[in-house]
């Protein structure tokens, strides 16, 4: 199998290294939670043994979803890459395992995967049973894991009640990060500042620097 060599930014290798089962990453813009996601999708695919397990990627829409990541986990996984479907927006690694890209607008069309890993994209603007009655079930047979991760948004609240819940600590199983754009070291500290004279307090709060709150 060929080898492959991801390189992380400081944040991502600190989520990366952590072991907790279901892991929210509340980020800025351009922090690179997608280049983080498609990484862990193709690391998971590898790890899995059941050539029956699935993993998924889901965005808000299936176009969404395309946009975002299906070139850029393509790009990624080339070197251990059996087989793609375009149509059906999945990916086959040299193990077997299957990364599927999938929209969550239609949460029916979720079911029936038994999942090894779940990548959930944006989740905050996905329908609220999808993550409890959908993706969390379809995890139990293999006690698989997920990755939450997006930009807040206010007056949401799922997405922030699951970030909640990793902060406190009261469920061992979930552990939660809040990253600024700042936080990626490629990032011009001058474009920052730039970004910050020409927004407002609010919307520089709420893309930047991912606050609830705003």
């Amino acid at each position: 199998m060929s080898t492959l060599d991801f390189q992380f930014l400081r944040w991502q290798k600190e989520v990366f290294g952590d072991n907790h089962r279901f892991k929210v990453v509340v980020a800025g813009r351009r922090t690179g939670k997608t280049r983080f996601a498609a990484t862990m999708l193709i690391i998971k695919a590898l790890e899995c043994t059941a050539k029956d397990a699935t993993i998924l990627y889901a965005a808000p829409t299936f176009s969404m979803a395309k946009v975002l990541m299906w070139d850029l986990v393509q790009e990624l996984a080339r070197p251990v890459l059996a087989k793609v479907n375009i149509n059906d927006g999945e990916l086959t690694l040299v193990n077997g395992v299957k990364i599927r890209i999938r929209g969550a607008d239609n949460p029916d069309s979720l079911r029936g995967y038994k999942l090894y890993y779940a990548v959930l994209d944006e989740s905050k603007d996905m329908r609220e049973n999808v993550w409890p009655l959908v993706i969390r079930p379809a995890l139990s047979d293999l006690k698989g894991g997920a990755l939450i991760i997006g930009t807040p948004e206010p007056g949401e609240s799922q997405f922030r009640d699951q970030y909640e819940l990793g902060l406190t600590g009261e469920d061992d199983e979930w552990k939660s990060w809040l990253f600024p754009t700042s936080c990626n070291e490629l990032i011009d500290p001058k474009e920052l500042a730039a970004a910050r004279r020409t927004l407002s307090s609010q919307q520089y709060a709420q893309e930047y620097e991912a606050d609830f709150n705003t």
